[in-house]
């Protein structure tokens, strides 16, 4: 499962660039990614604002390493 989980999250993030790229070349910067979080949510629900720092903060807060 560790080798497909590093194929898989580099796979996710190109395919959301490429999502995005898709999203801005139909409907212009209003329709990316990037927009409809900073510019929409995160101004519309604090909440969701807290999450991701909170989603954020679990993902690089560093874990426990076993010595090898």
């Amino acid at each position: 499962m560790k080798k497909i989980t590093y194929y898989f999250i580099p796979l996710a993030i190109f395919l959301i660039a490429l999502y995005d790229l898709y999203a801005y070349l139909n409907g212009g910067q209003k329709a990316t990614i990037s927009y409809i979080i900073i510019e929409e949510w995160a101004h519309d629900y604090p909440a969701f604002t807290f999450a991701m720092g909170f989603v954020f903060g679990h993902l690089f807060w560093p874990l426990y390493r076993e010595k090898k």
